[in-house]
């Protein structure tokens, strides 16, 4: 159960005995009595808390009852505090009177009779606290009544078997474009497409009390505009919030739409794919049989007829040959940057050091010329041990053949680490490029020498950068004329998902 407030009451008397009096007659529970002697200690203690009630004496030194009472009715903070005047001698009608003038609501005469004291002082703290509540009642309404008018939903009352509206906010406006006056008696039928009609018809059918719906509505220009309704069902009416959802509406259909179109362009992607694969296929075997037919002919006559030829026949069997293999590579090197693209990438923790040595064994050994190679401490991350084979391969093949021509052919390899990545790097001392060309060197079929320099395909380099993008890194090199050439690629510390 609340617990009541106190009624607090301020007793102003010069004379002690008549305080004392007072307090007698009106003290009980739920009261707090505050007493002082003087018109200035009154006037402190009423504009600096709540008090309920004053009995005021008329005839006091210095400030008397009349001009306390003056000063507390023009402060807005106490021009509401109910005064009874507490008078011994001045009853004559011009006092009373002026009493009143001064915000006195009742006059209590000495010596005192204590029943009419005490019933006077109980029905005006009561309609005291009766006109607060009311003030406090009001003031609650105006706030609402601002906050419902400042929303930027339609709130309203809608009559639950004509749906009429009852009452409308100021949103309506901003929403619809009518005015509250134009909406209020109208029905909410009116505003709503058929489906919109047959579905609030439905819903009216049968009780309930609360309900969600949305529906179509058209503006006063006759735009069309979806609403969402949050209704609740009280005594046949609706006490309804409409929220305008068409942003949301339209973005829920642009969005379907993007995923409509990410199907067909899935599926158009996956029936490429499989043409994409079909070709692979046909590359890889219709093209593979002339070429080992050519190959292989021009070694039969090479072998079996050598002594008919003259050195030019001999020379052009020697071209037709090489041409054929150089063919046959370019196919293979074709068909793999074909499936690296499709290859889905594993990611596990890789030893650097240990993934290269195997690798730089092989091409030692398969190299006719000495080149010193120099492997620095490699820092270890994630990835796919297969694929960064792949990529170590490329660059370290591509590093002692543009070096090969050196006397002293060097290669680097080294790794960094940096905040959220690693950086590894694979240098020579070889032939070195020009850096204006630098952005052809990753794209297949791309060469910045010919072929009578350094042979090659052209593809190694962009097989190295689609396997780094789909790693999350990026791959990138520097280089000189003349003066050897590095190439960095970099692996995220973080394990990234796969591209």
């Amino acid at each position: 159960m609340e617990k009541q407030a106190e009624d607090h009451i301020l007793i102003v008397d010069d004379k002690i005995n008549n305080i004392y009096v007072l307090e007698e007659i009106l003290r009980q529970p739920g009261r707090n009595l505050i007493s002082v002697t003087n018109g200035n200690e009154a006037l402190k203690i009423a504009l600096h808390q709540e008090i309920d009630l004053i009995l005021l004496d008329v005839q006091m030194p210095g400030m008397d009852g009349f001009e306390v009472a003056q000063i507390l009715k023009s402060n807005k903070r106490t021009s509401e505090t109910p005064i009874i005047f507490v008078t011994a001698e001045l009853k004559d009608h011009k006092f009373v009177m002026k009493g009143f003038e001064e915000g006195a609501i009742d006059y209590l005469y000495k010596p005192l009779n204590p029943e009419i004291t005490e019933a006077k002082v109980s029905v005006l703290l009561q309609l005291h606290r009766q006109q607060r509540e009311l003030m406090e009642k009001n003031q609650a309404l105006e706030n609402y009544a601002l906050l419902i008018n400042n929303s930027a939903d339609l709130i309203c009352i809608i009559h639950g078997s004509s749906f009429l509206f009852e009452e409308v906010n100021d949103a309506v406006h901003t929403l619809l474009g009518y005015t509250v006056q134009e909406m209020k008696g109208s029905s909410l039928l009116n505003y709503l497409s058929e489906e919109g009609q047959a579905r609030v018809k439905q819903l009216a059918a049968v009780y309930q009390p609360e309900f969600l719906f949305e529906a179509l509505m058209y503006t006063k220009n006759n735009e069309p505009r979806f609403f969402s309704w949050n209704v609740v069902h009280k005594q046949n009416l609706w006490f309804a919030i409409g929220r305008d959802i068409t942003r949301q509406k339209k973005a829920d259909f642009e969005i379907k739409e993007l995923n409509r179109n990410l199907e067909r362009n899935l599926a158009q992607l996956q029936l490429t794919n499989k043409e994409l694969e079909a070709f692979s296929y046909s590359v890889s075997h219709d093209l593979r049989a002339p070429l080992r037919s050519i190959n292989g002919y021009a070694q039969m006559i090479q072998e079996d007829h050598a002594h008919a030829f003259n050195d030019e026949a001999k020379r052009m069997l020697n071209v037709i040959s090489k041409n054929a293999q150089k063919m046959g590579m370019l196919i293979d090197d074709l068909l793999a940057f074909s499936r690296m693209g499709r290859k889905e990438i594993t990611r596990v923790p890789v030893e650097f050091n240990k993934l290269v040595e195997p690798i730089i064994t092989e091409l030692k050994n398969s190299t006719p010329h000495k080149t010193k190679i120099t492997v620095q401490a490699l820092h270890n991350t994630q990835g796919d041990p297969a694929l960064l084979s792949q990529v170590y391969m490329n660059l370290i093949s591509n590093a002692i053949k543009y070096s090969a021509k050196k006397e002293a052919p060097e290669i680097e390899i080294g790794a960094e680490e940096k905040e959220d990545e690693i950086i590894y790097y694979v240098k020579d001392n070889g032939a070195g490029f020009d850096m204006q060309y630098a952005h052809k060197l990753f794209g297949v079929f791309q060469r910045l020498h010919s072929n009578e320099e350094f042979e090659g395909t052209g593809v190694g380099l962009a097989i190295v950068q689609r396997i780094i993008v789909k790693h999350g890194g990026k791959v990138w090199a520097e280089a000189k004329p003349g003066e050897g050439a590095a190439f960095y690629f970099s692996l995220p510390k973080i394990n990234k998902p796969p591209i």
